[in-house]
């Protein structure tokens, strides 16, 4: 009998998978609650090779932890989906996963929108269950505007959509984040997630640092989960242990 889990998949990824295929690719929104409730930081693997996703699905069925896997940017996001969901049917049938992509937009004009747009929608027809939009280039008043707008690429099929914003803006990082949840809210279209672009912490005064302001940019968004995006190092890790960041994406320094 099939995990009841699978009927949460979305209608785009069960599209494109084999009606046998134990692969269990859902929306972040689905794992983010029961991760925050148990303590657990999700963890998101960047996997530019068929390679890197199967060791990071044995590991985390192995700790019995769903994961998160990203497509880096260039790599071809339907022969990717397909070499990932195999890897997953194959090694971790039944075990929840997402699968997280970024769009980033290039400015606020119709041209650049539309392209982004299109960009969304190739990601989420190729199986992609999580849109990353990345609207730093975009004028600050037209943020919420532009972020709704390729949101829904994602959210008329049940995928999860977060906005991105950069630790470097210092201080004013979170009512940057703030002030875009808010304007997607009153739009309807609500985030299920907030990035947060952070360079690796040079020591371990660093990693302190940023783990609180990466909590005070959690208080600032008024509970909508937060996920640490760049490089990171075991001090930084070991503080984000017990800390409100609900996701951290593992990019090591090589990378």
């Amino acid at each position: 009998m099939a995990p009841r889990i699978l009927a949460y998949r979305p209608p785009s990824v069960v599209e494109r998978l084999d009606p046998r295929s134990g692969a269990c690719p859902l929306s972040p929104r689905e794992l983010l609650g029961p991760a925050a409730e148990l303590g657990i930081v999700l963890p998101v693997v960047r996997a530019p090779i068929a390679g890197v996703a199967r060791g990071a699905l044995v590991a985390a069925r192995e700790a019995g932890s769903a994961i998160g896997l990203g497509l880096p940017p260039g790599v071809p996001p339907g022969p990717w989906f397909e070499a990932v969901a195999r890897a997953a049917d194959e090694l971790a049938g039944g075990l929840p996963i997402f699968l997280a992509a970024e769009v980033v937009v290039e400015g606020e004009g119709a041209t650049q929108v539309e392209r982004a747009f299109h960009e969304a929608w190739r990601l989420v027809e190729a199986g992609l269950t999580h849109l990353a939009v990345d609207v730093a280039a975009v004028a600050a008043g037209e943020r919420g505007r532009v972020a709704a707008e390729i949101a829904q690429a994602g959210s008329d099929q049940g995928i999860g959509v977060d906005v991105v914003v950069a630790l470097a803006d210092g201080a004013a990082a979170g009512a940057r984040a703030a002030a875009v949840v808010e304007d997607l809210a009153r739009r309807g279209s609500p985030p299920d997630l907030v990035s947060v672009r952070c360079l690796a912490p040079v020591d371990g005064e660093e990693a302190r640092l940023q783990a609180g302001a990466l909590a005070r940019i959690c208080q600032a968004v008024k509970g909508v989960p937060v996920m640490r995006r760049g490089p990171v190092t075991p001090e930084l890790l070991a503080r984000l242990r017990g800390s409100p960041v609900k996701a951290c994406e593992l990019v090591s320094l090589s990378c």
